[in-house]
């Protein structure tokens, strides 16, 4: 059994219904993928957890 990080968690809890989150074994960056359609994909990248919740939570924003 894997240990999940507490900022990985709630990221998971606020965004994983809708993006598709995970940690990229070979470079360390980690994704965020949504599909909104079929022929759609938005896909954010981010160095670390922290900065991938700062441009999902810019995300989020613009749809309001």
């Amino acid at each position: 059994m894997s240990h999940i990080s507490p900022q990985l968690e709630d990221l998971l809890h606020s965004y994983g219904e809708g993006w598709q989150i995970q940690q990229d074994g070979e470079s360390g960056v980690w994704t965020a993928i949504r599909r909104p359609t079929p022929t759609a994909l938005h896909l954010l990248v981010a160095y670390d957890l922290t900065g991938l919740a700062a441009k999902l939570e810019a995300t989020q924003q613009r749809k309001l």
